[in-house]
């Protein structure tokens, strides 16, 4: 094949000259020279092998010995410039969702010894600049003494309404309320006799305003104030009338860490009783009657003061300055110390003072201490001459804290209560001072696990001497309380209430069975000490609706409230509470 291909390719070789003459004389009449070429017969094109090495390539494994690597810090550090660019603060509000309120508020019951019980509020809701209220309560209760003593009922009824309005950066306050009280003086032996409870009914009025003006400045340089004035007239149906004015202000600013106080006031009041006589039932054909009593004095006090804080230290430094004016001018200086330190982040903190005053005793003090006293009874101020007190006070945990404290003070023309019987079947009670002196131990345990549990038990025991009496009459020798409360999911509320409290020793001028008279011809009784339990319980049925029983008195103790004045029995009552 390849041979033909050969001839083939010779012959057309040949040829060619030939052909390109002829064209060149008779060909193309344009003169373009024709390339085409015709070649006849059959032809295969291949491809040389290509020379390939056959051997594949393997790995060098060629050892490199390394050496150890050292590194090395250069002490030194670079001093680099640390520019801090501001940061606008970001604006933050994280309000809680509020509680709703109600204007409305009624709480209402009854209970054993036939006793009514209402107590009704209205006031505002929230608002920046207004609060305003009124409030009213009533309870009263029948005989409920199972012993030979008289009438033991009881009345009380309370009406208050108060407003309080901001001004920018002052706030006034006020509050006018009267008060009505009816007992009896019930602590003795009718006898089976028919006696009218009316002969020996006590009843109090009283009505008064509270009021105060206070500023909120920002600014501790600023000199904050507060000034209050209190008005009230006391009158009872013995023709007992006192009329008060207690005005107080206190100013307070900071310079640097001390903080500077200044407490000044004005105590007045004017006391003045009838001739007193005795109880139309004991028959009394001698005509005695205690002369009548008209008495006024003022307390007059400036207490100024600097209190200081710093690196757990807290200390204040102050005089106690009192005025006292009714026939005679007496004047009375007290120091007041005060200093505490913090151990191990108020872990405990140990303090100490000392302080004195001069306290008021008027006819509404007594009365609100012991509402069986003698419409007439003369009226002397007790002068604290000193409070010497120390202690250690501290958090065991979150949920724990503690007090601890010992006392010791004299307070001169302490008020004693001895039963009367010039005009009285000891049914009432005179009024004795005496200079007093107390040693005090006292204690108090707190737990609290958020709002479900509480629990507060406390405790004091004292020892008394008297200047002239050979005791202190009716005081107790000791005092120990507990306080529980749990919340179940807020829809039960269970409430404990207990007090235990210490042996009283009590002057009699009548004769006692089976004690002896003392040299001075009375007869010393110790009342017996007494138990009370009062426990108490809610259910929520909803936010403005639930139901409450409460009782009282569980230990069913017949204990004396005051020598011959047995408490009432186990007092059991129930009721509902109501907002609106």
């Amino acid at each position: 094949m390849i041979r033909i291909v050969r001839i083939l390719s010779s012959i057309a070789l040949c040829a060619l000259p030939m052909l390109c003459a002829a064209q060149q004389g008779t060909g193309n009449q344009s003169g373009d020279f024709d390339q085409t070429q015709v070649i006849t017969g059959d032809r295969e094109l291949s491809l040389q092998k290509a020379f390939k090495i056959s051997d594949r390539p393997a790995p060098l494994d060629i050892p490199v010995a390394m050496g150890d690597l050292k590194y090395e810090l250069i002490p030194r550090r670079p001093a680099i410039a640390i520019v801090l660019d501001p940061i606008v603060p970001a604006k933050v509000k994280v309000r809680e969702p509020l509680d709703k309120l109600y204007h409305g508020y009624v709480k209402a019951g009854g209970g054993t010894f036939a006793t009514p019980f209402i107590e009704a509020m209205y006031t505002s809701t929230r608002n920046r600049d207004l609060a305003y209220g009124v409030r009213l309560k009533h309870m009263s209760a029948n005989d409920g003494v199972n012993r030979p003593v008289g009438f033991s009922g009881f009345s009380q009824n309370e009406a208050d309404l108060w407003a309080k309005k901001i001004f920018g950066k002052h706030a006034i306050e006020g509050k006018l309320y009267y008060d009505r009280d009816v007992n009896y003086f019930y602590g003795f032996d009718p006898q089976d006799q028919d006696i009218d409870k009316k002969q020996y009914r006590q009843r109090f009025n009283t009505i008064g305003l509270d009021s105060q003006w206070k500023s909120y400045y920002r600014d501790s340089s600023r000199v904050n104030h507060t000034i209050d004035l209190d008005v009230y007239n006391r009158a009872d149906r013995y023709d007992a009338n006192e009329f008060g004015i207690n005005a107080q202000a206190l100013l307070s600013a900071f310079r640097a860490d001390r903080h500077f106080t200044l407490g000044t006031g004005l105590d007045l009041i004017a006391y003045k009783a009838d001739s007193l006589k005795a109880f139309e039932f004991l028959n009394d054909t001698s005509g005695f009657a205690i002369p009548e009593t008209d008495q006024a004095n003022a307390i007059f006090h400036l207490t100024p003061k600097i209190l200081i804080a710093k690196n757990g230290l807290q200390a204040s430094v102050g005089l106690a300055i009192y005025g006292q004016f009714s026939n005679q001018a007496r004047f009375h200086v007290f120091p007041d110390l005060y200093a505490s330190y913090s151990l191990f982040d108020n872990l405990f903190t140990p303090y100490a003072g000392i302080t004195g005053k001069v306290n008021r005793t008027g006819f509404r003090t007594l009365t609100d201490q012991n509402p069986f006293i003698l419409s007439n009874s003369n009226l002397q101020n007790e002068i604290l001459k000193y409070d010497l007190f120390g202690g250690v006070r501290g958090s065991i945990s979150k949920f724990f804290s503690f007090n601890l404290r010992a006392g010791y003070k004299r307070a001169d023309n302490t008020a004693l209560f001895v039963n009367d019987t010039l005009v009285s079947a000891e049914n009432r009670f005179s009024v004795i001072y005496d200079d007093v002196k107390t040693f005090t131990l006292s204690g108090e345990l707190t737990y609290k696990r958020y709002e479900k549990w509480s629990l507060t038990a406390t405790g004091e025991v004292f020892n008394y001497t008297a200047d002239v009496e050979d005791e202190a009459w009716h005081l107790p020798s000791f005092r120990f309380g507990m306080a529980a409360d749990y919340n179940l999911y807020d829809k039960f509320i269970a409430k404990m209430r207990l007090s235990w409290i210490g042996s009283r020793q009590v002057k009699s001028l009548l004769p006692v069975d089976g004690i002896d008279a003392t040299p001075n011809g009375y007869f010393k009784v110790e009342l017996d000490p007494y138990l009370d339990l009062a426990l108490s319980l809610e259910y929520r049925y909803t936010a403005r609706l639930s139901a409450f029983v409460e009782a009282s008195n569980l230990t069913a103790s017949g204990y004396d409230i005051y020598y011959r004045f047995p408490a009432q029995r186990v007092f059991l009552m129930g009721g509902f509470k109501f907002a609106f």
